[in-house]
């Protein structure tokens, strides 16, 4: 009799392990749905950022053949030409630093490293990224707290063009943060390699 009625009720757990299967696979879809456009906003950043601040390359050079005509051929140099080169320079890196980082585009020594299998080369990562984010810690905190200052001061450059130090200062904290944002990037992704074994982008839903 209970024999039977244990036969009776096998197929009502069939559906209920089913069912919990299938919420189970749809939670772990939409979680990898969410870290892959979570990833390729970050990407996007990077890259746009990347692409619209590439244009002050352009103002730099045209700003460096008007100041050099100035001094050596009109014998009349500018008084922010050389700031100004500075201020462009200075946004350029830390602005375009994100972009670079997307396109592995910083020098960096892999005579070892490109010896190492893609999992060995992502825990390696994932140790050595750790100083990375601290450094970018440093700068967004100690470049914030410089802004600040220059902003509450109104401190301005003692040449005598005497620009407001605070708009270029800032660019250090904010790229930084773009920075440090592309890099947690390629964090999750390494990390998932070690875990996983595959790319994220290679895992199929």
């Amino acid at each position: 009799m209970y024999y039977g009625r244990a036969i009776e009720l096998e197929p009502s757990r069939i559906y209920i392990l089913y069912f919990l299967d299938s919420i189970e696979r749809l939670r772990k879809n939409l979680a990898m749905n969410f870290l892959r456009k979570f990833l390729g906003i970050i990407d996007n950043i990077s890259k746009w950022t990347g692409k619209i601040f590439s244009f002050l390359i352009i103002a730099l050079m045209l700003i460096v053949v008007y100041d050099v005509a100035m001094r050596y051929i009109l014998n009349r140099p500018t008084e922010w030409g050389l700031e100004l080169n500075g201020f462009l320079l200075l946004a350029i890196t830390f602005l375009g630093g994100g972009y670079a980082f997307l396109n592995r585009a910083h020098v960096r020594v892999t005579i070892i490293h490109d010896r190492f299998s893609p999992r060995l080369k992502a825990i390696v990562d994932l140790l050595t990224y750790l100083v990375f984010f601290m450094v970018c810690i440093v700068l967004v905190w100690y470049g914030g707290q410089v802004t600040w200052d220059s902003l509450i001061h109104n401190t301005r450059t003692p040449s005598t063009w005497g620009p407001l130090m605070w708009p270029s200062q800032i660019l250090i904290p904010i790229g930084a943060v773009l920075i440090a944002l592309q890099g947690l990037a390629k964090w999750i992704r390494d990390f998932y390699m070690v875990v996983k074994g595959v790319n994220l982008e290679d895992t199929e839903i």
